[in-house]
């Protein structure tokens, strides 16, 4: 990829694959963000086919990285974000954050040092309170582990309100009922466009929605729907305001969970991949979660 490239790295906390059925949610969302972006009807196995072009991957990865048991956010995303099998390092599955083993890799190797800190942002704003209770307990979220681990910047509601960052929820409706101070609301489209302006000035562009994991616990249609409706309005986004001649679009999870709500806990499901973009052809042998950060630095360094 050329120096003038991009790539949004959008991770969406426990979505995988499932047939079309009355308990995924998923099966309703034909015509949408969801299916334009990736050119398939609807995210569910049987519409979510295997795809691989110059400009598009699109297939169904393991999650389970081949350890017994259902697959925690802690390892996995350890995983998505070293390429290195954490569940295996662990020797079991573990949530919600990092595991011990997994710290020293996220502390030397995370993606953001894979790619260089200087040429990376992630998007996320955090409220104050947010903050307090992780330094209070030194309880970190992989996402903001390695932010931590890489120097990285953690962004605040001033840089939400300054339009340098978005909310995990995509508006901010959510997150103005945690913050301390007021939350400028905006709609899924003006979030996009905040993406688009921060892959003008990074290279790579990071961003966490984990509202679709609470939803599969809570085993909540609404819920599931209030995601789902959101995430296809912020796609929408993207396909207007990134140039996909410029910017490539990754999009996968670390577990299954929405995608079946007749349980409450993850399941054993792979997860989706696709990537949209100039960048694609990086990631036509990734399988599972292990491969996702090589194929982004390697994207970004070639």
């Amino acid at each position: 990829m050329s120096a003038r490239q991009s790539l949004f790295f959008f991770f969406v906390d426990g979505i995988g694959l499932d047939d079309t059925n009355s308990n995924n949610p998923f099966s309703l969302r034909s015509n949408s963000g969801l299916s334009k972006i990736a050119e398939c009807a609807s995210w569910t196995t049987d519409h979510f086919c295997e795809h691989q072009s110059s400009t598009m991957v699109r297939r169904a990865i393991d999650a389970s990285l081949g350890i017994e048991g259902l697959p925690q956010s802690g390892t996995g995303q350890s995983t998505l974000f070293t390429g290195v099998n954490c569940a295996e390092l662990a020797g079991r599955h573990y949530g919600p954050f990092p595991h011990s083993t997994s710290k020293p890799l996220l502390a030397s190797a995370n993606l953001y040092h894979q790619v260089g800190p200087e040429r990376c942002a992630f998007a996320n704003a955090y409220p104050e309170r947010f903050f307090s209770m992780a330094r209070k307990r030194n309880r970190w979220s992989t996402t903001t582990r390695c932010c931590l681990d890489a120097n990285l910047q953690l962004r605040t509601i001033s840089d939400l309100e300054d339009e340098n960052a978005i909310a995990a929820d995509l508006t901010g409706k959510g997150l103005a009922g945690v913050a301390e101070s007021a939350i400028t609301q905006i709609p899924e489209q003006q979030t996009a466009k905040r993406i688009a302006n921060l892959c003008d000035s990074y290279q790579l562009v990071v961003a966490e929605y984990f509202h679709s994991d609470k939803a599969g616990h809570k085993q909540s249609h609404n819920l599931a729907s209030t995601c789902l409706e959101s995430i296809d309005l912020f796609f929408e986004g993207l396909l207007e305001h990134l140039d996909f001649n410029q910017t490539t679009v990754v999009v996968t999870s670390d577990h299954g969970n929405l995608e079946d709500l007749s349980i409450k806990t993850h399941t054993l499901n792979p997860v989706p991949l696709l990537v949209r973009g100039p960048g694609a052809p990086f990631f036509c042998d990734v399988h599972d979660l292990t491969g996702i950060a090589g194929a982004i630095s390697k994207s970004l360094t070639n």
